[in-house]
């Protein structure tokens, strides 16, 4: 379930990233609310999902994600084009999630690492939001086994949702 403080903390953290007092809040992390269950059928635990807001301030002003998308991004988690396990930490438990969203450099991944340290409590964390700039990554994903979980299209012309692979947490 999405924090109901969610919208209103990012909208004041994104108001004070702004600002000259945005040292103030750079140490800090979002509550986003419960991570969802399809994640816990990966692997992820059942912890809170949150994100830092220093990395909130790199995907607004150094990667131009949108604020919008970052306002809709637990929706987006809770039905996305498709989730792989990540190419570069394969063995890890973690998530690239594609979402349906795109900008003008490519379509829009959040990354998502299992069970860190966030300040004094352990989340799983909503690590990177970017824009794959490689238009052909989903189709080489899909060829090296990387696809954990597909959804239906937007045309809603694929099959029902599957999961295609689930790992164990060590």
């Amino acid at each position: 379930m999405k924090d109901p403080n969610y919208d209103l903390v990012l909208k004041t953290t994104c108001a004070t990233l702004l600002t000259d007092k945005a040292n103030t809040v750079m140490g800090l992390a979002i509550r986003l609310g419960t991570t969802p269950r399809r994640y816990l059928e990966l692997g992820f635990p059942d912890l809170p999902l949150a994100v830092k807001v220093a990395n909130v301030e790199k995907m607004l002003f150094r990667r131009n994600v949108p604020r919008r998308f970052l306002e809709g991004i637990y929706g987006t988690l809770l039905a996305p084009k498709a989730i792989f396990r990540s190419h570069t930490c394969p063995h890890d438990v973690n998530a690239v999630v594609l979402s349906f969203d795109t900008i003008h450099l490519g379509p829009l991944v959040a990354i998502l690492h299992a069970d860190k340290q966030i300040g004094r409590a352990r989340c799983n964390e909503l690590a990177s939001i970017y824009a794959k700039e490689d238009r052909d990554f989903e189709r080489v994903w899909r060829a090296k086994g990387l696809l954990l979980w597909e959804g239906a299209s937007e045309r809603g012309d694929m099959p029902t949702m599957t999961v295609a692979h689930k790992r164990k947490t060590a």
